[in-house]
């Protein structure tokens, strides 16, 4: 007869490392979720801290190179790491977006590993404990009853309580009873809620679109993307509104707009709060401006060469306001007196810098003789202080609200306004070694306005609404009007959804975890004596609920001092 021998096996099996589970077991580990909590909270506090770099510099190599210089004034030759590091830009880098797609990785993965023990916590409760249970819980109560078991229950029952009665013997009858098991789903709501807010998040990060540029009127349509192609979308802007109420305050801001995309156009209107939406796109206002100008110019031949607006893009300068009247209290000047000029004065800057301008006025109400006085002016002590010069007088210092009498003529100073004013380069028919030239924009005494031009001519052009102006070169120039203007944001931010479902998954698993929390309950009765114990959240006082059963039960004994004083 022959044995058949087997190899022996070895008695220790290699050991080995599962990167799956090793994963699973990390991206639950609840060490683990607040380090990269807390990471992405000191990231967040780094790019708050250190300057960021602009966005529209973001795709600049030149403007993002000539702000690092700027940054060695601060930090040195720290700058290059600094920036290699991605701490100028934080919010836009790898490691920053890599760290926020982890922790929704580890979210998602801790909710999905909770998820089955929960179930089977809410499906499948333990419904029998031992003895000893009853004297160690941390929610107990003890108390002389005589009613039975079954007073117990009708009393559980009228508390919304689920009872079962899930052993008896000759001694005792044991009871199971639950209330409110569902919301112990509520801790997946907040996960779910923080989950979405971060896909939320990212969506708009990666995906969404957000673009604001000005959009004047009688302007043609504005293309919202850079590149072309058969998706590009062109926003014109039809009448922008502000509207005021009889005390000349504003009360509302609105635009009409023209979108088109190919054939198809959509006619809308936009405010700050209640976008126009457009081909899966929401429009809002985002600003109203009134210092754009429509200007066009004409060389010597009638060839155009600048037919657009001009976008005084916020700028401005700081102007006398002046009154003129003469001796028999006729008004012969009313208004705004723009800047011709500046004396830079003997420092390079500009603190000792001087404006200069003249005032002129008809000698006499309907007279074409006009009579003509230097007007400079400098801030000093923080306020506007200017000089009126005449021909054999020593200029006078005024400020706001003094008035001085030069050759029969009240000359007040009333108060500072600003116009707007922008400084043109590469001006049609300028004169200046730069090309430049400088145009403001100020309003006349009826409230009209008017450009005035230095730099173009020798002499100064004022151009009026619809009037063309030839200089000496040969240029024409003709403003057309003040012209309304609006900021307009074209948004696309398919992570809004889920933000939004987030904030209200977030609230309602909130609210159910702390005002509706889940109450276990092990009742054991025998003759004349009742015990419970039972489970709850921290937030509930459910010692004190037990022992405040046992008094609607009739026991004598069931209360501590203190229980029907606490709130």
């Amino acid at each position: 007869m022959t044995a058949t021998v087997r190899p022996a096996e070895p008695a220790l099996r290699a050991a080995g490392l599962d990167p799956l589970r090793f994963a699973w077991n990390l991206l639950t580990n609840v060490k683990f979720a607040l380090v990269l909590v807390g990471t992405a909270a000191f990231a967040g506090l780094v790019g708050v801290v250190f300057p960021q770099v602009p966005g529209p510099m973001r795709a600049n190599p030149a403007a993002r190179s000539a702000w690092l210089q700027l940054r060695e004034q601060d930090y040195g030759r720290f700058t290059g790491t600094l920036d290699y590091l991605g701490i100028f830009d934080v919010f836009h880098t790898a490691w920053f977006n890599g760290l926020w797609a982890l922790i929704i990785v580890a979210v998602t993965v801790c909710t999905i590993s909770r998820f089955r023990p929960t179930l089977r916590s809410v499906q499948s409760p333990t419904k029998v404990v031992g003895d000893a249970y009853f004297d160690h819980a941390h929610h107990r109560a003890a108390f002389s009853h005589a009613g039975g078991v079954d007073a117990v229950e009708d009393l559980l029952r009228s508390r919304r309580f689920r009872v079962e009665r899930v052993r008896e013997t000759p001694e005792a009858a044991y009871l199971f009873a639950e209330r409110f098991a569902w919301s112990q789903y509520g801790t997946f709501l907040s996960h779910l809620a923080l989950l979405l807010l971060l896909v939320g998040a990212l969506l708009t990060r990666f995906v969404g679109f957000d673009r604001t540029f000005v959009l004047a009127e009688a302007t043609p349509a504005a293309p919202v993307f850079d590149s072309p192609g058969p998706g590009q979308l062109f926003v014109r802007l039809v009448d922008a509104y502000r509207g005021k109420d009889t005390s000349g305050n504003i009360v509302d801001f609105h635009s009409d707009l023209e979108v088109r995309k190919g054939d198809r156009v959509v006619t809308c209107t936009a405010t700050v709060n209640d976008p126009c939406t457009a081909f899966g796109y929401k429009i809002h206002q985002a600003a109203f401006f009134n210092d754009v100008a429509r200007l066009r110019i004409t060389d010597s031949t009638g060839r155009v060469v600048y037919d657009n607006v001009l976008d005084f893009d916020s700028q401005s300068v700081a102007v006398p306001i002046l009154r003129v009247t003469a001796a028999d209290g006729s008004v012969l000047f009313d208004q705004s007196l723009p800047q011709m000029d500046t004396d830079p004065g003997q420092s390079p800057g500009r603190e000792d810098d001087v404006a200069l301008s003249a005032l002129s006025f008809p000698s006499s109400p309907g007279s074409t003789d006009v009579a003509n006085y230097g007007v400079a002016w400098r801030v000093r002590d923080n306020e506007l202080k200017l000089a009126v010069n005449a021909p054999g007088a020593t200029p006078e210092e005024l400020k706001v609200g003094q008035a001085l009498a030069l050759n029969g003529y009240r000359i007040e100073y009333r108060g500072v306004d600003s116009i707007p004013a922008i400084r043109v380069n590469d001006m049609p028919g300028a004169i200046t070694d730069d090309h430049a030239a400088a145009v403001q924009m100020p309003v006349d005494r009826d409230g009209k306005p008017y450009l005035f031009v230095y730099g173009v001519d020798e002499d100064n052009l004022v151009l009026q609404p619809g009037r063309p102006v030839t200089g000496s070169h040969g240029f024409t120039y003709t403003f057309g009007d003040r012209v309304e203007a609006s900021g307009i944001s074209v948004k696309r931010d398919p992570g809004g959804m889920f933000i939004w479902i987030a904030v209200g998954a977030a609230i309602v698993g909130l609210a159910i975890t702390f005002y509706i929390p889940r109450r276990r309950l092990w009742v054991k009765v025998e003759a004349g004596r009742t015990m419970m114990a039972g489970v709850a959240e921290r937030t509930t006082r459910f010692s004190r609920e037990l022992r405040l059963m046992g008094q609607a039960l009739g026991a004598e004994d069931a209360l501590l001092p203190g229980d029907l004083f606490e709130p």
